[in-house]
């Protein structure tokens, strides 16, 4: 599969569900920084767990899939809970935030994984390239979004 394509893919996918959730993107893009850092320290060591009980994938290798979700599952599990945008420009902005930050975050375990030539190559190296940026970017976007998350007031006497 063409990295163009996956990494569209991937963008789509995400913007919806966090367009659709109305999560914040301070939320999210901390925990998509949490799962980046567990990917890196587990990703070695949980592959050949997950290879022991039976899962056998051939393309892309099973370390790549099994980083790639270590990365993403902090965040899927707060798509529950938390705090959320009211205004639909908010949720708009944070959803493609949130979707840009996970591509960054993932260009390395995916690139690992597949074959790259040609015009992929290309697609890839212009975000690994920029990764650094856009990372650093998000997350100084995400703890800025967290400085400015209300907690709502409980009315009423206690």
């Amino acid at each position: 599969m063409d990295i163009a394509i996956l990494f569209g893919i991937i963008l789509i996918v995400l913007f919806v569900v966090a367009y659709l959730t109305k999560r914040r993107f301070g939320v999210l893009g901390l925990a998509l920084a949490a799962g980046a850092l567990l990917s890196d320290l587990w990703a070695d060591k949980l592959t050949p767990l997950i290879a022991d009980s039976g899962v056998v994938v051939e393309r892309p290798p099973l370390l790549t899939l099994v980083a790639a979700g270590i990365v993403l599952l902090p965040a899927v599990v707060l798509f529950v809970s938390g705090p959320v945008y009211r205004k639909s420009n908010e949720r708009l902005i944070g959803a493609f935030l949130f979707a840009l930050l996970a591509v960054a975050l993932l260009v390395e375990p995916l690139g690992s994984g597949l074959l790259l030539s040609g015009e992929s190559k290309q697609v890839y190296d212009v975000i690994a390239e920029n990764r650094v940026y856009i990372i650093t970017g998000g997350l100084i976007i995400a703890v800025i979004d967290i400085l400015f998350t209300r907690i709502p007031k409980r009315g009423g006497k206690h």
